[in-house]
């Protein structure tokens, strides 16, 4: 028998057979999906309501921001690990979530990450209002544009810190929970819910909670949650979890009665979501047949039917997937119950939104490429070119794959997919032509040293390369940022308007003084509004959680254009703010980002 919950369970559920427990929970760690009901489409504006407004006149002149002390020096190599690594266990022994009650005394901090591994201070919400904060992470409807951003902001919301004055513990964690979802981190945002004692749940936090559990693919988490959210809420969906639930915990009878009450209110709940439910029944062990699946009969894709289908083994078509949002690659892609095919489209995307590191990457292209009659991969196609970019008998070869792999540099992704094997190269002349592109796939890993390593290389190759790679390493702290390299990176490198004054922004907000504002204002001026004014203040008070949630909102899309969206000045801002609050390493690695993501002509 499972263990007894944390939580009231309606009943203790069964323990699965291997099969029945590999179908219904093989996507114990997907990464996230949007919030059920949630709008796809990002905020008309960038900013919060009220934030575009300049601020009241001070009555006296505004303090300035606290100096910075000297950067700790770069990690060794490599990017860290966006959640401590963690290998699920086997499908037939999954651990039962809720089989130890959480207890925290009044005011503990809850999170799942400390300091040393990889989350913020205790300090990380120091002053900050929680209705305020909450609203804004609530106010973000979709991944952020850019990959380092979205890394660092899931990493505030999983610090253990105390929950801000103004917002009680289950509203905050539901809000943290919701945003790491449409952040495409499932199982981040699991951890999370369960470290909060369930005396402390709000009806927003049981939402949240069947959110991730539906992400997941996860119907048993449903099970300790059920009862009381049929108390707390008329929607249809814990009727269903109810069901399946008593199935799964052989109450055969009690799983029937539901199903049949529930085919007989189709003003209440569709007749297709009903039949999922019972394909749910069915293959635990109850009684009867399960009806076919047409997908023909409605349209779209909701998070129930995702969550409730893929547990099931019912196939979801691949064109559907786009309805639950851009956040979907960030979880589906981990779903062992979608086609390989499927989760190998996904792996780039995901990347790129920050919710694979560049070895998942390389990895899942290993793991679900398509292999030819001898086992090996298709010449030309990715994995071959990722092997070559590896494995291949001599320098010119492996260039030429990392080549093929990056395309034009337009696809982040496909940048981040040439990371690993940049990183086993040595920094070579014949490699010259490409080191521009070698040491920008080595920042996007967060590998400040290795990409350092090429400079002398990039310093021998034609202006444009070297221009470029300047710009790269001087907001990454790698080379020392100058006037003068900047006129050369505006004359040399042919990049648009666009990538200029985002490069003027990444040198004036890293080094916030009266010089490099001067040097810079020709490209772009900084804001003055609400929003800076809430940045700057968050700074001094050394909120940095806050500080992020803030620049998590002046990095979203606008339109279709990504990262073309997003004004100079915000990039500018937002990395003093950063500076300010002693954040050195996530403001250089957005500040990199931010260039090479907007320096191609």
């Amino acid at each position: 028998m499972v263990p007894a919950s944390k939580r009231q369970r309606p009943q203790r559920v069964r323990r699965l057979t291997a099969r029945q427990a590999t179908t219904l929970l093989a996507s114990a760690i997907l990464l996230a999906a949007p919030v059920a009901g949630q709008r796809p489409d990002a905020p008309k504006s960038l900013l919060p309501p009220g934030f575009e407004t300049p601020p009241p006149p001070p009555a006296a002149a505004p303090a300035p921001l606290p100096g910075l002390a000297p950067p700790p020096a770069e990690a060794a190599a490599g990017e860290p690990p966006l959640l401590p690594a963690e290998a699920p266990p086997p499908a037939a022994a999954v651990a039962d979530p809720f089989a130890v009650r959480v207890v925290l005394p009044p005011g503990a901090p809850i999170g799942t990450l400390g300091p040393a591994s990889g989350g913020l201070a205790i300090t990380a919400f120091a002053g900050s209002n929680g209705r305020f904060v909450a609203a804004l992470a609530g106010r973000i409807g979709r991944p952020l544009v850019s990959r380092w951003a979205s890394i660092m902001v899931a990493r505030a919301l999983l610090s253990r810190a105390p929950t801000p004055a103004g917002v009680n513990d289950g509203d905050w964690v539901a809000a943290r929970a919701g945003l790491l979802l449409r952040l495409g981190i499932v199982d981040g945002a699991r951890r999370l819910i369960d470290a909060l004692p369930v005396d402390r749940f709000t009806p927003a936090t049981y939402q949240a909670a069947a959110q991730i559990s539906l992400a997941a693919g996860d119907i048993a988490g449903l099970c300790p949650i059920a009862a009381t959210g049929r108390a707390l809420s008329p929607s249809p969906l814990w009727d269903l979890a109810w069901g399946m639930c008593a199935a799964m915990d052989g109450d055969d009878i009690t799983a029937a009665n539901l199903i049949d009450a529930l085919r007989s209110q189709r003003s209440r709940v569709a007749s297709f979501d009903v039949r999922l439910a019972q394909r749910v029944v069915v293959l635990a062990g109850g009684a009867g047949r399960a009806d076919g699946i047409n997908w023909e009969e409605v349209p779209g894709l909701t998070l129930y039917r995702y969550g409730v289908a893929t547990a099931a083994g019912v196939p979801v078509p691949a064109d559907r997937l786009a309805a639950l949002g851009p956040a979907h690659a960030g979880w589906a892609v981990r779903n062992a119950g979608l086609p390989e095919a499927t989760r190998l489209a996904l792996l780039r995307p995901a990347a790129a939104m920050g919710a694979l590191s560049t070895a998942e990457l390389a990895s899942g292209i290993a793991a679900l490429s398509p292999a030819d009659a001898s086992g090996g991969f298709p010449a030309g196609s990715r994995a071959a070119n990722l092997r070559d970019a590896f494995t291949a008998g001599s320098l010119a070869a492996r260039g030429a794959a990392l080549a093929r792999l990056r395309g034009d540099g337009r696809d982040h992704g496909a940048l981040l997919e040439t990371a690993g094997p940049a990183a086993a190269l040595q920094p070579d002349a014949a490699l010259a032509d490409q080191a521009d592109w070698i040491i920008a796939a080595l920042l996007a890993a967060g590998d400040a040293r290795r990409a350092a390593a090429w400079w002398p290389v990039a310093a021998t190759a034609d202006a444009a390369i070297k221009a470029r790679a300047w710009a790269l390493l001087a907001v990454a702290g790698a080379q020392p940022a100058s006037a003068a390299g900047f006129r050369d990176f505006v004359q040399q490198s042919d990049a648009p308007a666009h990538g200029q004054a985002m490069l003027a922004a990444a040198l004036a907000g890293l080094n916030p003084t009266a010089d490099w504002r001067r040097a810079t204002a020709d490209r772009v001026q900084p804001l003055a509004n609400r929003w800076t004014v809430a940045l700057a203040a968050a700074a001094r008070r050394g909120a940095a959680g806050e500080v992020m949630l803030l620049a998590a909102t002046g990095l979203q899309a606008a339109g279709t254009g990504g990262w073309a969206d997003v004004p100079p000045a915000h990039v500018q801002a937002i990395l003093a703010a950063l500076i300010a609050c002693n954040r050195p390493q996530e403001a250089r690695r957005l500040a990199a980002e931010a260039v090479m993501r907007t320096m191609l002509p």
